[in-house]
């Protein structure tokens, strides 16, 4: 049996190793190191997935909610406690994003843009001593290029096909890291944010006073974006 000890160090291992030039893209797609997860899968068994590459897994376990969609599920680890948020059903976004701030500060959860576009994604987990490692020795725009953090403003399944049609021309124009693809996905999240914020406007959720202020500090932040990167198509 292979301790969880070292099925870390062999993920670091292989990232490291595809970093330094030493094991090709294609390796990396067949290596143990990424975790393929279909749009289709259920939410228990994907953070299952992340969880059985971890030296110390969190505590899961399901609570009936009485939804239709089923039982939610309940992170724990000592005495942190969350219970993952979902809405009227259950979300792969929702639930990949929750679990990795769960998890942060010790282990981070990131996803692999190769797998961009697909109804598959692929996914890795390391420590955050392990990324911060990669960032320093390799540079953290390379790093992010293949590996993109994740936040509670990320689009991974749920990216619309515009964007990640986008996004996918990027990666093609550009001959090896292209820091564009990562400041396109920046771009997007503000403008997500828009939109999320002029639809519970519409739908009533949001009175005008914490829509103007919310509006206004969307502003700010694409005016400083603009003012750091230019305009963006």
């Amino acid at each position: 049996m292979i301790h969880r000890r070292e099925t870390m160090e062999n993920l670091y291992k292989e990232l490291r190793s595809f970093f330094a030039n030493d094991m090709d893209l294609n390796d990396l797609f067949d290596s143990e190191a990424i975790i393929w997860i279909d749009w289709r899968e259920y939410d228990e068994d994907v953070v299952n997935y992340f969880n059985d590459m971890m030296d110390e897994p969190i505590d899961i376990k399901t609570v009936s909610n009485g939804k239709a969609y089923g039982d939610d599920i309940v992170l724990q680890k000592g005495d942190k406690e969350l219970q993952i948020p979902y809405g009227d059903e259950q979300d792969r976004d929702v639930t990949i994003k929750y679990f990795n701030d769960f998890v942060k500060p010790a282990y981070e959860v990131r996803w692999f843009t190769e797998s961009l576009g697909n109804d598959t994604l692929g996914f890795t987990v390391l420590s955050g001593l392990e990324w911060a490692k990669l960032n320093d020795e390799f540079g953290a725009d390379t790093v992010r290029y293949y590996f993109e953090p994740i936040d509670f403003e990320s689009d991974m399944f749920n990216l619309g096909m515009d964007e990640a049609s986008a996004l996918l021309a990027l990666r093609e124009d550009s001959e090896g890291v292209n820091s564009d693809f990562s400041t396109q996905l920046d771009w997007i999240r503000i403008i997500n944010k828009e939109k999320s914020l002029a639809e519970q406007k519409e739908k009533g959720q949001i009175d005008l006073k914490q829509y103007m202020v919310a509006k206004k500090e969307l502003q700010q932040s694409k005016d400083d974006f603009i003012a750091a990167h230019g305009p963006m198509k």
